[in-house]
């Protein structure tokens, strides 16, 4: 499954991002990183952000270890 990764200045900028009853919210995989699905590409309530969240590097998801 392909994601989008943010680097830290992106997820700074983003993270938190309110339109509305709409939040965007980054998650964290397994490699540490902050990532979001494309889904938020053709959410009508980040349209305003749709060219920063277009700039976010695509990269194979990578689920989290489960340690038991």
């Amino acid at each position: 499954m392909t994601v989008l990764k943010a680097n830290q200045t992106q997820y700074n900028a983003l993270n938190g991002y309110k339109n509305g009853a709409s939040e965007l919210l980054f998650a964290t995989d397994g490699n540490g990183n902050h990532i979001v699905g494309l889904n938020v590409l053709s959410d009508p309530a980040f349209e305003e952000i749709h060219e920063q969240l277009n700039e976010l590097e695509r990269i194979t998801y990578v689920p989290p270890q489960i340690e038991i």
